[in-house]
This record gives structure tokens, C-alpha cells and sequence, in this order.
């Protein structure tokens, strides 16, 4: 009776917190694919208008107006011109910005001084706080504030937009492509900070334009040194050596992992090219672990027939590639036909590398030898299933082993079940007859399209 009690007490619980506001609110604003996208891409414009509007209260500020005293130099830096409507619009979009990083962290599940001490927060506040204060105190309304930082938080924002616009629309890029976009992001984010706090701490010194401020780091930054234009004051110079050091650190690391990824990528077979597979046909070949004997029945049964010798054969397997297969893709009549993948059908960027969505077709094989055929069969469903949800488009060919299990693949458009078709088919001397079988249907359908 305890015990009863005790479970209907825990489900009673788990159905309430499901129903909480909290819970309602971060169902639509996290766990809502689409609504998340829409969001973190508002606050994306928010954080890239800020810095717009930074950039048009440098080009509107003249400091050259005002008589260059000691005094007047100092408040250079602490003071600049902001107007009355420039500044309502940078008050509107930052504090929108703040509002709506502190929302979301009030929805993240966490520790409370985690969330406070990120950095994404930190920077918030120095761009935001300040401007909460000018509305306070409109006698501060022109004190200088950071308001260029924001594009690291614009650079953090899309990251976070980028990944949510994968899971919204079912497909993910590579991790070379994230990889590459974080090194630009990171690169144009350090530029724009370097030029920014030079310009500005130079209206005590050189008076630097935003271009002439552009000219200096791109010199500085790619070691040529004219040296025609320099920081004069010793503010701005200790910013760039700061900016020289940081890039000296972020940027080689930033590299690193963009060239360990480019060869784990070229050691894993790299992509099918999508020119190719848009003007050539291809299939997809997909195993858990490629034997010699099915390679071998598969590549002689495919491509015997006439009507299949313009296509080329993608193997997607998530082992490497041994010796035996190796020499065998070496063989002049397949060599220049197949492309060997390493990667998982279940991984959906494996399956953009092998262009799953633009193939002819998709084959699911299992080694007919295997001793566990119902953990084969195993396998064989969750690519199946993987596939499927990948590129529904996609004609899907998959061989069961044992007759049981073909209920769970009947999604498929073809389903050849070895052991029915094994003493039929050996009677007319086929070596491998469920391979013979799916790539005869892949001729059929092909002549009907």
C-alpha cells in the first residue's frame, strides 16, 4: 500500500512541475525549435544594431570642435557627443538586449553565480547598466560606454542561432563549416574591438577616423608595419598590445582546431561534392562494419548491369577502412566508381557528407554471415530509421535478416528478407541473393522514372 501510494505521489509531482509557468515558458522559448530560431535571431539584431549605432556616434562625434586643453584632452575619453534620439534608440536596444539574456538565464536550469559570471553576462552588463543609469541620471547622459563589446556577444548569439537553425530545419552543417565560421566571427570580432577602443582613445591623441583606425590594424595585424599611422598616447598603445597578445593566443588556437578537424576530415574520406551529386548519380552504401565478402558481392552484383555502370558507389561505414577493402577500391574498374565514407548513418552530418538527400538510392545491408542476426537486424533499423527521417526523399533498400523484423523497416520502399529468399534463390545459382534482389528493384524503378 506504501509503495502504491508512494508512485502515485511522484507522478502527481512530475505532472505538476511539467504544467509550471517556468516550464510553459521554456517549452516555447528552448525546447520549440522555430520559436527558439525566431528569438535567439532577435537578439542577434539586437546586438548587431547596437554596434551600428556605436559606429553612427563615432561618425556624428567631432572632438576637433572643442579647444584642445589639458583638461579638455582628459575628458576626451570619459565624454563624447551622443544625441538626444541616438542615444533613446541605444538605450532601447540594450536594454532589450539585457531583458532578454537575463530571461533566458532565469529559464536555463543552473546555478545561479554561473549564470551571473559568464561572460556573455558580464559583457551585458557593462553595455547595458550604464545606460540604465543615464536614464536615471541624464546628467551622465554623454559618458562614454563600451557599447562596441556587444560583438562578442553578437558573435555568442550566433552560435546559439546557428545551432538552433539546424534543429529547426532537420539538417546540421559540418563541423569544418562551424568550426571556419567561429574563426571569422572570432577574427572580425577582434578587429572591430581593436579598431573601436583605438578610435576612441585617440580622440585625445591622433584624432584617428574609424577608417584610419581600420588601415592601422589591418597593418598591424597582418605584420606588415608602415608605421605612417600610429597611437600617440599611451592608453591607446597599451590597448594594442593587449589586442596583439590576445590575438596572439585566441587566433592560433582558433587555427589548430580548424587544421585537426580539416585532417580528421580527409582521414575519414572527406565529402561527396554536392556539384557531383546534383549532375552525376550516385547511391549510398550503408554498413556497420564493411567485410571483403560483402563488398565484393555487392560491388559485382551492382555494377553487372549495364544500366548501373554510370553511377558511382558512396560507402558510408563507420570503421576504418583495412587493408583488404583498400586494396580491393584500388582495382582500376572501381577505383574512380566508389568513395569510401568513414561516418555513421546515424550521425546526420555523415549523412550530409555523403549527400544522402540528392542519392539515388540508399542501401542497408548486413553481412549475411553474421552470428548474431538479431543484433545485426538491430543495427540495421536504426539506420533505417536515421535515413528516413535524414532524406525522406531518398528510395531506401534494406536487407533484414530474420523474417520477424521486417515490421519495424516497413517504411521502406524495399524490404528483402535474407532467410526467405536464401533457398529459392540458391537454387538459380545466386551467390548473394537479397543484394541481387534490391539492386534488380533499383533497376526497376529507375527505368520507371
Amino acid at each position: 500500500s506504501d509503495g502504491k501510494n508512494k508512485g502515485l505521489i511522484v507522478q502527481v509531482e512530475f505532472y505538476v512541475n511539467e504544467n509550471t509557468f517556468k516550464e510553459r515558458l521554456k517549452l516555447f522559448f528552448i525546447k520549440n525549435q522555430r520559436s527558439s530560431l525566431r528569438v535567439r535571431l532577435f537578439n542577434f539584431f539586437l546586438k548587431v544594431l547596437s554596434c551600428l549605432l556605436y559606429i553612427l556616434r563615432v561618425l556624428l562625434d567631432d572632438p576637433r570642435a572643442r579647444p584642445l586643453s589639458l583638461s579638455v584632452l582628459r575628458s576626451l575619453i570619459i565624454w563624447v557627443n551622443r544625441p538626444l534620439p541616438l542615444w533613446a534608440l541605444q538605450v532601447t536596444s540594450l536594454i532589450l538586449s539585457l531583458w532578454l539574456s537575463s530571461f533566458y538565464d532565469c529559464l536555463c536550469d543552473g546555478n545561479v553565480w554561473e549564470q551571473v559570471l559568464r561572460i556573455p553576462f558580464i559583457l551585458e552588463m557593462i553595455s547595458a547598466v550604464p545606460f540604465v543609469i543615464t536614464v536615471i541620471l541624464p546628467s551622465v547622459r554623454n559618458l562614454f560606454i563600451p557599447v562596441f563589446l556587444n560583438c562578442w556577444l553578437a558573435k555568442h548569439a550566433l552560435e546559439n542561432m546557428i545551432n538552433d537553425l539546424h534543429r529547426a530545419i532537420q539538417r546540421t552543417h559540418s563541423a569544418m563549416f562551424n568550426q571556419v565560421l567561429i574563426l571569422i566571427s572570432t577574427l572580425v570580432c577582434l578587429m572591430f574591438t581593436c579598431i573601436c577602443g583605438i578610435q576612441h582613445l585617440e580622440r585625445a591623441g591622433n584624432n584617428l577616423t574609424l577608417f584610419d583606425s581600420l588601415y592601422f590594424c589591418v597593418v598591424t595585424f597582418s605584420t606588415v608595419g608602415f608605421g605612417d599611422v600610429t597611437p600617440k598616447i599611451w592608453p591607446s598603445q597599451l590597448l594594442v598590445v593587449i589586442m596583439i597578445c590576445v590575438a596572439l593566443i585566441v587566433l592560433p588556437i582558433q587555427f589548430e582546431q580548424l587544421a585537426f578537424l580539416w585532417m580528421e576530415r580527409q582521414k575519414s574520406g572527406g565529402n561527396y561534392s554536392r556539384y557531383r551529386a546534383q549532375t552525376e548519380k550516385h547511391v549510398v552504401l550503408c554498413v556497420s562494419c564493411l567485410k571483403i565478402d560483402l563488398l565484393m558481392d555487392f560491388l559485382n552484383e551492382f555494377f553487372a548491369h549495364p544500366r548501373l555502370q554510370d553511377y558511382y558507389v558512396v560507402i558510408l561505414c563507420p570503421a576504418e577502412m583495412d587493408v583488404q577493402v583498400r586494396r580491393v577500391l584500388h582495382i582500376p574498374l572501381w577505383a574512380q566508381r566508389v568513395i569510401y565514407l568513414q561516418g555513421s548513418a546515424l550521425k546526420d552530418q555523415d549523412l550530409m557528407r555523403a549527400k544522402m538527400d540528392d542519392a539515388e538510392g540508399c542501401f542497408i545491408l548486413s553481412n549475411r554471415f553474421e552470428v548474431d542476426r538479431f543484433a545485426a537486424d538491430h543495427q540495421t533499423i536504426l539506420r533505417a530509421w536515421a535515413v528516413k527521417d535524414f532524406a525522406p526523399n531518398c528510395p531506401l533498400y534494406v536487407q533484414i535478416l530474420k523474417p520477424e523484423n521486417k515490421f519495424h523497416v516497413k517504411f521502406a520502399d524495399h524490404v528483402v528478407c535474407e532467410e526467405e529468399f536464401k533457398y529459392a534463390m540458391l537454387a538459380l545459382n545466386c551467390v548473394c541473393p537479397a543484394t541481387s534482389t534490391l539492386i534488380t528493384l533499383l533497376i526497376h524503378s529507375s527505368r520507371g522514372q
